[in-house]
């Protein structure tokens, strides 16, 4: 019988403590950090795809440009454009015929569409896909935060709540307030999403002017 009673009051002594945890939601609070970290972890997971994206974008870019450039400039015969003994003369350009005008496109015109067509690629695939898997991890981030999170830590905002507030608001703003926290302000509201589709319209129309110039430089300029 002592043995019994000995067994009960050791379960109701270990028992004690963690029904202590309980009670002040020490376990609860823990639990929620840890979801916490998996949400920025997943945030940081989808940012670094977009990134890794648009930097594959760029890099083609700037190839691209380079490889255009070179072969508009460079003239048959020249370093590197073969031997004159040789039978293979390189082709730079080609000419047809449309209603009596003789139309020429460059070579260097095609790795110019090639560019524009690879950009249109990566931002179907960064705004279409990656972005909007980032949004989704953020949207559940900051709603985490705004329940657990910020009441946890006694701030206005979480960080994820912060990082988007800055992202969404071009004349965003922090200044403490009188009771030590930091209050945010801004309301020229501005998505990512809508940064991310000018930063890809001016990539674009800059392949375009380029290639634009090349085709008027091909067809109406004179080489000295």
């Amino acid at each position: 019988m002592s043995e019994i009673l000995s067994d009960d009051a050791e379960e109701q002594l270990s028992a004690a403590p963690r029904k202590a945890r309980d009670d002040d939601g020490t376990d609860h609070k823990k639990l929620m950090v840890e979801v916490w970290k998996q949400a920025v972890d997943t945030q940081k997971h989808f940012n670094d795809m977009c990134v890794k994206s648009r930097q594959l974008g760029l890099t083609f870019v700037a190839a691209s440009l380079g490889a255009a450039l070179y072969l508009f400039i460079r003239t048959p015969g020249g370093v590197g454009g073969g031997s004159p003994s040789s039978s293979i003369t390189p082709v730079y350009a080609y000419a047809f015929d449309v209603y009596g005008r003789s139309i020429v496109l460059h070579v260097s015109l095609a790795i110019i569409l090639a560019a524009i067509a690879a950009v249109v690629a990566v931002r179907k695939l960064d705004l279409g896909v990656y972005h909007q898997m980032l949004r989704g991890a953020v949207s559940f981030g900051e709603d985490l935060e705004e329940k657990h999170i910020r009441p946890l830590v006694g701030l206005r905002k979480g960080m994820t709540q912060s990082i988007s507030h800055f992202s969404r608001n071009s004349d965003a703003r922090a200044f403490e307030d009188d009771d030590g926290r930091y209050f945010y302000s801004g309301d020229n509201r501005k998505n990512a999403g809508e940064k991310l589709v000018g930063f890809y319209n001016i990539i674009l129309g800059f392949l375009a002017v380029v290639g634009a110039a090349i085709f008027l430089a091909s067809n109406f300029l004179k080489a000295l």
